[in-house]
């Protein structure tokens, strides 16, 4: 790898690389909280623009801007001493998203130096002459972080473009990606790419999204395990990492083991090929909504907290709204009524929901005849139940 400008090699080298003192730290804190993201993202791209290949368009200004701004906050995160888990995460997506634009690894690491010398020049910028043994102190530790953020980037460029040097998963990709793309499914081509993969029409299929940190791990179990690579599709909706493969293999191969267990992304199963395209999209929409603490993996019996997502900050808003009749409630009755409901909900059943909440069915009862004067809404009626669950999800 190419190394980074090394301010060691300076004439100063010696107070460059001695390490930063105990009594450095609140100021160091001070001078961090100073930088500004937006100006440094706003330097990067100025000299980014010397780089022939950010220039040519193979990455989006938009994307460039994003990446830019998600490496400064990670740098600066790590420089606070803060764990390094975000900024690798960060640094491995960057590799990956570079690898798939078609930039060199070249003119990844040119980029990834001028990190460094964005955030040198705004230290030195925002420091006070007094700062200057501080800031020699802390020379070596910046570009050792900026290293640090290279070296991961690598990794995930590497990864990448082996993946992406297999001419079959990249025929896999360019088809699978035709087929989700789509505006809407055309039969006649679904056939056609269902053949190309060699996919049965009439099997069942799983499809696992996942996003952020979670694709990162996805993706880390995918290249982990060379038997893997043979038995699913990957592939990339935006910044929706999909896995595709059948239901018989997802279930059948050990190799798949570790992601079948993982509790990340959202997983759908469909029926037949043609459910794929639309099947893509309820995964990725399912990876977008963050776990719920006792599961953590979101599928397809998520889809209240979907549909009430998409019902937010809009005027349908306010048939979800129930919580102002529950205000009058003490917390502990609110606790009991809202614990009673979805119980009830859950099972269906007044005997079933008093068994869960250890209670008498009279009781059950008496809290969902209290819990209908408060807000009018009779959880025994289906469309007045539904009302409830899309509000609580």
């Amino acid at each position: 790898m190419p190394d980074l400008p090394d301010p060691s090699e300076s004439a100063a080298g010696a107070a460059l690389s001695s390490r930063p003192l105990d009594g450095d730290r609140e100021r160091w804190l001070a001078l961090l909280d100073l930088l500004d993201l937006e100006r440094l993202r706003d330097d990067f791209l100025r000299r980014l623009d010397d780089v022939e290949e950010y220039r040519d368009g193979k990455v989006e200004r938009r994307a460039l801007a994003e990446a830019a701004e998600s490496s400064f906050r990670g740098l600066i995160g790590r420089m606070r001493e803060d764990t390094a888990e975000a900024l690798e995460s960060a640094a491995f997506a960057l590799g990956t998203s570079r690898a798939r634009a078609g930039v060199s690894r070249e003119a990844l690491m040119t980029a990834i130096r001028l990190d460094y010398l964005v955030l040198w020049n705004a230290l030195v910028s925002v420091a006070s002459a007094d700062d200057a043994p501080l800031l020699l102190r802390h020379a070596d530790y910046v570009w050792q972080i900026v290293d640090e953020y290279a070296r991961r980037a690598q990794d995930g460029y590497l990864v990448e473009r082996e993946m992406l040097t297999d001419e079959r998963q990249l025929t896999q990709r360019a088809l699978i990606s035709e087929l989700v793309d789509a505006s809407r499914p055309n039969r006649e081509r679904t056939v056609e790419i269902a053949e190309a993969l060699g996919m049965p029409m009439d099997a069942r299929y799983v499809i696992l999204a996942a996003e952020g940190k979670e694709a990162t791990t996805l993706r880390r179990l995918l290249t982990g395990n060379k038997r893997v690579g043979g038995s699913v599709i990957s592939f990339y909706r935006g910044g929706t990492l999909l896995v595709l493969t059948t239901a018989a293999t997802w279930y059948s191969r050990p190799a798949l083991q570790a992601i079948r267990e993982g509790t990340f992304g959202g997983a759908v199963a469909v029926d037949g090929f043609a459910e794929v395209w639309s099947g893509a999209r309820l995964a990725t929409e399912l990876a977008g909504l963050p776990p719920r603490d006792e599961v953590k993996r979101r599928r397809f019996d998520d889809w209240p907290r979907l549909v009430r997502k998409s019902l937010s900050d809009t005027h349908l808003d306010l048939i979800l709204s129930i919580e102002a009749g529950l205000a009058e409630c003490t917390p502990a009755e609110r606790e009991a009524l809202e614990q009673s409901i979805r119980a009830y909900l859950d099972t269906g059943s007044v005997h079933a929901a008093a068994a869960r909440m250890f209670c008498h069915r009279n009781t059950m009862t008496n809290r969902m005849r209290r819990f209908t004067e408060l807000t009018g809404i009779d959880v025994t009626v289906p469309v007045a139940a539904a009302r409830v669950v899309l509000a609580w999800a």
